[in-house]
């Protein structure tokens, strides 16, 4: 075999020459294929791109009467700005006549028959006590009108208090009035229980007459009538109690004692009970109108027993008084929420005479009280 060389072997580490190694001679074996030579990946340097100087100047662009329309700013030397485009001169506008109104926006003409008439004295509305004459004013509606209506109520429940003492003192101090009216009334009176029965039931007719005449009527002089019989029905049922006081009066200071001064002290507690009730309804605005119910079945309760005491002649004693006071007490309360809320303003003489009676009931029988403390 000798020097003889064998020929070059394939193996996995590549092409090996057999003997020395050589490698086998060039084209000898064509290169493999497929294979892509790798580039440099990225971005071209920045001398790939080209200068603003390379881009040509902007080209005016043709516009309506051949007027160059300027183009927008470009980055660049080589834009120079524009002139603005010139406007075209407005059109002169042939000079316009005023609008004229259209038939159908003009005012129609008032007809004779549709023109405001003055308003007739009969027509026009009733004027109303405080009114306002302030349009569309009716956050005080009423007010001026209740105020009214309260200063006159106790104005004239003032008058007949004055009017029942004045009468009371006439009645013990005129010769004639006192001979010729308390007497007689004091002996049939205190003649026996029937005697009494017939006073208090004339007396019962002539207070329901009276405050139908006062409460339920529209006619003022009828209103003042009531309100007077009532003040005269009242002083002469006080005569034959003022007349027992008198005799009881002369009886303790016969004896040694002082005087009881039972009548001056019952004005001033019934006065005063009067006052107190008043102000503590028109501070606190309360509403005692649920008292009508109670009131009414007191009232009933109290008749009873009068008439029971009457026919059978038994003594109702001092608690009776008592609960009489608490009942003229709640009639007061019960009064005086009506004339503060929702009497008539113009009943102001009925109000006065229902104040009236509460007072004087609370009158009498105070005054039972102070005698039966005091005998």
């Amino acid at each position: 075999m000798g020097n003889d060389q064998k020929p070059p072997q394939k193996t996995m580490m590549g092409w090996m020459a057999t003997g020395q190694g050589a490698p086998p001679p060039a084209g000898m074996y064509p290169p493999p294929q497929g294979i892509p030579t790798p580039q440099p990946q990225g971005y071209p340097p920045p001398a790939a791109y080209p200068s603003p100087a390379a881009y040509p100047p902007p080209q005016p662009m043709p516009a309506f009467n051949g007027a160059p329309q300027p183009m927008p700013p470009l980055a660049g030397p080589a834009w120079q700005p524009q002139a603005p485009y010139p406007q075209p001169p407005p059109y002169p506008q042939p000079p316009q006549p005023p609008p004229q109104p259209q038939p159908w926006q003009q005012q129609p003409q008032a007809q004779p028959w549709q023109q405001q008439q003055p308003q007739q004295p009969w027509q026009q509305p009733p004027a109303m006590h405080g009114h306002r004459p302030i349009a569309g004013a009716d956050a005080t509606v009423g007010v001026s009108d209740r105020v009214r209506f309260i200063r006159l109520t106790y104005l004239h429940l003032f008058g007949a208090i004055l009017a029942f003492a004045g009468l009371e003192w006439l009645l013990f101090t005129n010769e004639v009035l006192a001979t010729k009216v308390s007497a007689p009334l004091i002996e049939f009176a205190l003649g026996g229980r029937a005697n009494w029965a017939a006073v208090l039931g004339v007396f019962m007719v002539v207070s329901i007459g009276t405050h139908f005449l006062a409460e339920h009527t529209r006619s003022k002089p009828l209103h003042y009538i009531g309100l007077f019989l009532y003040v005269l029905a009242e002083a002469l049922i006080f005569v034959p109690l003022l007349a027992i006081v008198q005799w009881q009066t002369a009886a303790i200071i016969a004896k040694g004692g002082g005087d009881p001064n039972i009548l001056r002290d019952a004005a001033v507690i019934t006065l005063g009970v009067f006052g107190a009730l008043t102000v503590s309804v028109f501070v606190t605005k309360k509403d005692f109108s649920f008292l009508r119910t109670a009131l009414v079945i007191a009232g009933a309760a109290s008749l009873g027993l009068i008439a029971l005491s009457l026919i059978f002649g038994f003594n109702l004693g001092i608690v009776f008084a008592v609960a009489m006071v608490l009942l003229a007490a709640g009639q007061i309360l019960y009064e005086t929420s009506q004339v503060m809320a929702h009497d008539d303003p113009d009943s102001y003489v009925g109000a006065a005479l229902s104040l009236f009676a509460s007072v004087a009931l609370m009158f009498w029988y105070v005054i039972r009280i102070l005698m039966r403390l005091r005998s």
